[in-house]
């Protein structure tokens, strides 16, 4: 380690917490602290905002305020409270998990690392956060705010990706044995809040002096930013059916691959946009179909997805087995953040 960094970096980290910490609803006092809740936080927080995950996480936690009650649940119900938040591998594994923890392990999520681990969905930074905020144990916990701070207090020249064993074994090291999860929530406030990704307000950081990045005027450059790669756009049509009854056709996805057991407009296959077809359109139905003007565009974490979509009206329920809605009924369904923006950009180009 460039700088030498005792108990006091730990206690001043403290100090700033105690004054400073958000006001979030999974943070409990440490009698009223609930494992359930630090869980489906954590899991919810991977790759999105604080402030995107509140309302999700009430309406979650209200609806299944226990681990029995959520492994009782189908995994429809658990797909369809997740609609919108993005990333639904992480839905499915919640699903799994509470069933394994109901079963194995009396509704009590675990308190040691090994058995974590073994958890759908638990990797060794959510195992590492239940351990210290949880049950106040030591561990590495290393998400990006924690990295983004312990690379620029050791004035880590390297990609994060290059370094991932050395900034575990440092976290492990900066962790206190006292109040081990109110230490490692300060260093995701800190993060978050003061040492920031893109110009960290250095002279409010209550650990500047430990910095040598903040010493040597390379908070800028710390973390080395990774060169990014061309994302691929993938491109497909989507057929929007409106009934006789002028009502729409929706489906569910498979509960494997993108946007499992999400409900959908129906589309063709999303195809790698070199890979694409100039054969003829294969429309589900018989009918007069039509293009919409204009594409949806939509992006995943690896890839872009141009939707061109085409409308066919009057056709006959009976022909589709599937699930038919009313028009002022869509915005109120469970619907992924694609679909959702499909259903604005049809009403938006159509006179329905």
């Amino acid at each position: 380690m460039k700088v030498s960094i005792k108990d006091n970096l730990s206690k001043k980290m403290l100090l700033w917490y105690d004054k400073n910490k958000r006001d979030l609803p999974w943070r409990k006092s440490k009698k009223d602290l609930n494992p359930y809740q630090t869980w489906i936080s954590e899991i919810m927080l991977q790759q999105t905002t604080v402030e995107a995950v509140i309302p999700y996480f009430h309406k979650f936690t209200a609806k299944w305020p226990t681990i029995k009650k959520l492994s009782e649940s189908n995994i429809e119900e658990i797909m369809d409270a997740w609609s919108g938040l993005g990333y639904y591998s992480r839905a499915k594994n919640i699903h799994k998990a509470a069933k394994i923890i109901t079963k194995e392990y009396n509704d009590q999520i675990p308190n040691n690392y090994d058995e974590l681990i073994k958890l759908p969905g638990i990797g060794p930074y959510t195992a590492g956060a239940i351990l210290t905020i949880a049950y106040d144990k030591k561990a590495s916990v290393i998400d990006s705010n924690i990295e983004r701070i312990i690379l620029r207090i050791q004035g880590i020249k390297k990609p994060k990706d290059k370094v991932k064993k050395e900034l575990i074994k440092i976290s492990e090291e900066l962790c206190p044995d006292i109040r081990s999860g109110d230490y490692v929530q300060a260093m995701m406030d800190l993060g978050s809040a003061i040492c920031k990704p893109n110009n960290p307000k250095c002279n409010l950081c209550p650990i500047k002096k430990f910095c040598y990045s903040y010493k040597n005027n390379l908070t800028n450059l710390i973390p080395i930013k990774k060169t990014r790669k061309p994302i691929k756009i993938r491109k497909a049509r989507l057929f929007w059916i409106v009934s006789n009854q002028n009502r729409i056709f929706l489906r569910r996805r498979p509960l494997t691959g993108l946007l499992p057991g999400m409900l959908e407009f129906p589309s063709s296959d999303w195809i790698i946009k070199s890979k694409e077809s100039k054969k003829e359109i294969l429309f589900p139905i018989k009918g007069n179909w039509k293009p919409i003007t204009g594409n949806v565009m939509h992006t995943f974490s690896h890839f872009q997805l141009s939707l061109k979509i085409y409308i066919c009206r009057d056709v006959n329920e009976k022909k589709l087995e599937g699930i038919w809605k009313k028009e002022n009924d869509i915005p109120n369904l469970h619907l992924p953040s694609l679909m959702k923006k499909v259903y604005k950009h049809v009403f938006s180009n159509t006179n329905n």
